[in-house]
């Protein structure tokens, strides 16, 4: 993939901004059923990496924080829902962030992708099927 370049991403409102130094260790898509609901998504995508490479550009003060267990605690914009990341005391030097969120890659290598929890995933999702893919709701399917 080459070296990484630092990118920066946001909230959908653009009240919080953050920058990403440094590439990801592992992506996640999480079928558990909390990130399920946090998200409202059949799975909930997140990049793994140290907290030393993670920084709140802007908007710190317009992060709200939910406890989704004891250690668990993610962290929305509170003007418009949008997930940024999550902390895990059990593990305070890393960070899980939304790479939904960021203007480029992770940096993760491609063999550092997993799902995740797929016990808890919904009976109606099939994680192998090969479903058709469009440029836009209502437009035709996209060409290979």
């Amino acid at each position: 993939m080459g070296a990484f370049k630092p990118i920066e991403g946001h909230c959908q409102c653009g009240a919080v901004r953050y920058r990403v130094s440094e590439p990801a260790d592992k992506v996640y898509h999480c079928h558990c059923s909390m990130c399920r609901r946090c998200h409202g998504t059949m799975f909930a995508t997140y990049a793994v990496m140290p907290r030393k490479g993670f920084t709140i550009l802007s908007g710190a003060d317009n992060l709200s924080v939910f406890s989704s267990s004891a250690t668990t605690h993610r962290k929305f914009c509170k003007t418009c829902g949008c997930q940024i990341c999550i902390d895990v005391d059990t593990k305070p030097e890393l960070i899980w962030y939304t790479p939904g969120t960021a203007d480029g890659h992770p940096g993760h290598a491609k063999d550092r992708e997993s799902h995740i929890y797929v016990e808890s995933m919904t009976e109606w999702y099939d994680i192998h099927a090969k479903l058709p893919e469009h440029i836009e709701e209502t437009t035709s399917p996209r060409r290979a």
